[in-house]
């Protein structure tokens, strides 16, 4: 197994404790998210910026995302990053910039000065898998025109919100100027992957840090659990509907005991 893994977080909290009564699957804690940059340290891979991954040979290299634009990106992430030199990625919601919670204009000017790519997750976080090309360009034209504005740079890359969507999504974006798109499948990135179809790995809340140091490692085991897992939850989705799905897995997920180690 060869190629670029791209981790994909959302937000953070102080301990393991505060992130349950969310109700967030991905939501992960500041110590968990440590360890996860402590074991990438480790392996001896490189960080990398996202527009330098795509169309890249493989390589011992990963890329740090973040879908959604909570203010823990830049309290948290953004400041665990700059620690080490190293690169991420943040994928904001263009309309939810400056609410409660979430990244403001001055934290986002912040970090594009500090040298952190910042990309669309679209304008309003919406299910995308029945969307009219009209809706797209909305969703993506809309927030690419915000975030262009107030950052006063060109943004090229994109994240799909909520992991489905139509056929139509990908020409679409390329036509609305963006460079590269992200998805929520799994899987690597080398230079024979698709800029718009790019597969992500999701980070949750119980994700330990062996699994990314597998990831990294090329583990062929860890990426094929993977791809079956997500293919098991499309299905879910395609015979329940989007919305039943996820009711169910929500309620699947707190059935989960918490586990005790990292």
């Amino acid at each position: 197994m060869t190629g670029t893994p791209i981790f994909v977080y959302h937000d953070f909290v102080e301990t393991a404790g505060a992130a349950a009564p969310r109700g967030h699957t991905y939501v992960l804690d500041q110590a968990r998210f440590a360890t996860h940059l402590d074991a990438l340290a480790a392996v001896g891979a490189r960080p990398t910026r996202l527009a330098d991954a795509v169309g890249a040979a493989a390589g011992r290299r990963f890329v740090l995302s973040f879908d959604d634009g909570h203010i823990s990106n830049y309290t948290v992430a953004c400041a665990r990053l700059l620690e080490r030199g190293w690169p991420g990625c943040f994928f904001i919601v263009a309309s939810r910039i400056g609410k409660p919670e979430a990244l403001g204009w001055s934290e986002l000017r912040a970090m594009a000065a500090a040298g952190m790519e910042i990309g669309s997750h679209s304008l309003t976080h919406p299910f995308l898998q029945h969307a009219s090309d009209a809706e797209i360009r909305r969703e993506f034209g809309e927030s690419k025109r915000i975030l262009e504005d107030g950052l006063g740079q060109a943004v090229t890359l994109a994240s799909l919100p909520y992991g489905s969507a139509t056929p139509r999504l990908r020409a679409v974006i390329a036509e609305l100027g963006y460079r590269a798109f992200c998805t929520s499948a799994p899987g690597l990135v080398d230079d024979r992957t698709d800029a718009f179809a790019l597969p992500r790995i999701a980070i949750k809340q119980r994700t330990p840090a062996r699994f990314l140091r597998d990831v990294v490692a090329g583990r062929t085991l860890t990426l094929a659990t993977l791809r079956s897992a997500h293919a098991v939850k499309e299905i879910g989705k395609h015979v329940m509907g989007t919305e039943r799905w996820r009711r169910v897995r929500r309620a699947m997920v707190q059935m989960v005991p918490r586990e005790a180690g990292r």
